[in-house]
């Protein structure tokens, strides 16, 4: 049995990629949650909406945010699911951890998502980890460490294993290609020309969270476990868009204003969000005219605010 101490908690309610900077931070590779996130894209980002939206509507994955951070990384492929596919993904990440460096595995506790494993167990065949829902909780989950079988279909990737630093991080090149890839995806059109068709599409950007806010304003729409899941990470992650524009601003004085001003309508969206958040919680009622009627101004002013953000990042990006 081994298990790393020290790999803090969660500090943004997202799965993927703040797992990732766990991991990287207990390797003494430290960034802000703001400044990772941003580089992610994950404070821009939202899709759907849909149970699955927080996970695909990336702009990135995982395994390119390492090298785009200039590491190098191992994969343990899921192909067949046999058992010894699956040993050899427990042995590469239990040598890891021997190695005093934690792991990502896919759906080792949270469903459908990637973990930063910890340690592990040979008597429990467990590992252990840290997990979105325990955030702020000094805590690890425990869960059967063949767990990533039952979805690595999903990916065809059971596990990533952390390598050395094999490249240099260019700072500059990669936040300027955050701030486009945001302006991108907030005036992504994709599928719209087919809203309001028989058949639901995912959009992206602002057009998915104007309709998310328009479908609120009708008091029979229920609440969906997309729109729960959803509200269960877009507060947290868009709570920081605001403070990666500002930790960044100072690098670009032509377009520092346009940053800021971008800045105070994201920290405006997000104060919307999270009011919003309390009125679609997991538990909240399927179907509540008299919440749909308190939720639907506030979904709609973040969405507002957003387009507004957008577009003065889009402003801003051009004195980049």
């Amino acid at each position: 049995m081994k298990i790393l101490k020290g790999i803090g908690p969660y500090e943004v309610r997202e799965a993927n990629f703040e797992a990732l900077r766990l991991g990287f931070g207990y390797m003494d590779i430290k960034y802000s949650p703001a400044y990772f996130h941003g580089i992610a894209g994950s404070v821009f980002r939202i899709g759907g909406i849909c149970p699955c939206a927080p996970t695909c509507t990336t702009a990135m994955s995982p395994q390119e945010l390492i090298t785009l951070l200039g590491y190098s990384y191992t994969e343990l492929p899921y192909e067949s699911g046999e058992a010894d596919e699956v040993e050899r993904m427990i042995e590469a990440v239990r040598a890891s951890i021997d190695h005093g460096i934690p792991a990502l595995v896919w759906n080792a506790m949270t469903m459908c998502e990637w973990d930063v494993v910890t340690g592990y167990d040979e008597a429990e065949q467990a590992f252990y980890g840290r997990v979105p829902w325990l955030n702020g909780r000094d805590e690890y989950q425990k869960s059967p460490w063949d767990r990533s079988k039952e979805q690595a279909g999903l990916t065809g990737v059971m596990a990533i294993i952390y390598g050395g630093q094999a490249d240099y991080f260019d700072r500059e090149k990669a936040e300027i290609a955050a701030l486009r890839e945001a302006v991108r995806h907030g005036n992504d059109t994709e599928n719209l020309d087919k809203k309001g068709g028989e058949e639901w599409v995912f959009l992206q950007g602002k057009a998915a969270y104007n309709r998310w806010a328009d479908d609120f304003s009708k008091s029979n729409k229920e609440r969906g476990l997309g729109d729960a899941y959803c509200m269960d990470i877009y507060p947290s992650c868009h709570a920081r868009a605001g403070a990666f524009l500002r930790e960044i601003a100072g690098n670009y004085p032509n377009a520092a204003e346009k940053l800021l001003a971008a800045a105070e309508l994201f920290d405006e969206e997000a104060d919307y969000l999270k009011q919003a958040a309390l009125l679609l919680t997991w538990s909240s009622p399927e179907v509540d005219a008299e919440r749909n009627a308190k939720v639907y101004p506030l979904l709609k002013g973040a969405a507002v605010k957003y387009g507004e953000a957008i577009d003065a990042l889009e402003a801003a990006v051009c004195h980049l």
